[in-house]
């Protein structure tokens, strides 16, 4: 390896190490500096804002990878720009009517939170498709990472409500993401070429649907939570849920540092890089059981306060970290391949049979946090076993990955509840 190359790689891991130990560690602090009912009302509009934000870009950030580097000819950036900046738009207009009707805080905070979480979508993914993927690392944690410095600060100002501090950083955020885009828009404007924003959300619609599928499946524990449960619970279980997504790391180290190849390589190299990151994300989970007696000194007292009695579901949760990646990569085959009209019916029609299953499962045994995880663990399985399914049937086939990662999350949960019982 030459100086220049290890220059990149240290730039890149050191990218990695700061914006995903501000992803993880935000949401921690913010539980640690907050009420527990008032983190338990921004998980769920975070959790309510990525289904929304997801919804009404359309997929249209989806599709820069799209445009840039598999030279597609219906959409255009300037197009893809100009609707970004609408749904932000109509976003701050809900919001102003949130306030001035005097709707509940989380309506208040959903509206801000979907605006902001857009235009990182939109900015994070640019940033992969031109090769900045150090860069798109620290804008991730943008939001999070600035509401905690927020908070923390208001706590130390001595603030009574310092989660209007966070508030007002995820505004400056947003802000700030709007006007490096309406230069970007301005700059494309200066060239020649029609907007295309009718083509643009063609080609945009099909990759919403299908990542808002995945989204619903994969963030359905904490929006459930907050919908079926009381604030505090809901907090509890989203303590346990982010502590569990350190795993998934491992699985964005790789995928952000060979983003651009993965839409560039031949099927078999895709279908390589993908098994080394489930394989990579199994390791990890492993990793964390094992570390898991120490891990409450580093993530502070709300993960030993919720962690302590839910210690079985928190390895449960830890687990599903597996099929996370898993879904996540089976759609980025899918949208690489441009087939998401094609998978989405069936998707969709599981995907609602599922919750509904999951709903009647609940409703028939009664609401703890620990059969809320049961039953989400066996939702998130099933849709991943029919999403590889589907996949199948339309000739997208991963089977080594597909088997291996259904045996790797059938054996860590059970790991994982061996260790519970002996705590």
């Amino acid at each position: 390896m030459n100086i220049a190359n290890l220059m990149r790689l240290s730039v890149y891991l050191l990218s990695f190490g700061l914006g995903r130990g501000a992803l993880f560690i935000a949401p921690l602090l913010l539980a640690n500096f907050l009420y527990g009912s008032e983190y338990g009302v921004l998980e769920t509009a975070l959790a309510a804002a990525s289904v929304w934000a997801g919804m009404a870009s359309l997929g249209t950030s989806s599709a820069v990878p799209l445009v840039l580097l598999r030279n597609n000819a219906q959409a255009t950036m300037r197009g893809i720009v100009v609707h970004h900046l609408l749904v932000v738009g109509a976003a701050g207009c809900f919001l102003l009517a949130a306030v001035a009707l005097n709707w509940p805080l989380v309506w208040k905070v959903t509206a801000l939170m979907t605006g902001s979480l857009v235009m990182q979508g939109l900015a994070s993914t640019h940033l992969k498709t031109l090769g900045h993927g150090d860069a798109s690392i620290l804008i991730d944690a943008g939001l999070l990472g600035l509401m905690a410095i927020a908070v923390i600060g208001a706590h130390y100002l001595g603030a009574v409500q310092p989660i209007d501090f966070a508030f007002g950083a995820a505004l400056l955020y947003c802000l700030v993401l709007i006007v490096a885009y309406l230069r970007i828009l301005a700059r494309h404007c200066s060239a020649q070429g029609s907007l295309a924003w009718s083509a643009t959300l063609k080609v945009g619609v099909p990759l919403m649907l299908g990542g808002l599928v995945s989204l619903l499946a994969t963030t359905s524990g904490r929006l459930g939570m907050g919908l079926l449960a009381s604030p505090q619970l809901t907090a509890e279980y989203a303590v346990l849920a982010r502590a569990g997504a350190l795993p998934i790391v491992a699985h964005q180290l790789i995928l952000i540092a060979r983003f651009r190849n993965l839409f560039a390589q031949s099927d078999q190299d895709v279908e390589r890089a993908i098994l080394q990151i489930v394989l990579l994300v199994a390791s990890s989970v492993l990793g964390f059981f094992v570390l898991s007696p120490w891990l409450g000194f580093l993530l502070g007292p709300a993960f030993m306060h919720a962690w302590g009695p839910h210690n079985m579901a928190g390895f449960s949760i830890v687990a599903q970290a597996v099929l996370w990646s898993a879904i996540a990569l089976n759609d980025l085959v899918i949208a690489r391949h441009q087939v998401m009209h094609r998978v989405l019916p069936y998707s969709i029609g599981f995907l609602a049979f599922a919750f509904a299953a999951g709903w009647l499962a609940l409703a028939w045994s009664g609401l703890s946090l620990e059969r809320f995880v049961i039953v989400h663990s066996g939702v998130m399985l099933s849709f991943y076993i029919a999403q590889s399914w589907i996949m199948n049937f339309l000739g997208l086939r991963l089977v080594r990955v597909w088997l291996t990662t259904g045996a790797l999350y059938l054996v860590l949960a059970v790991i994982g509840l061996l260790i519970s019982f002996v705590y």
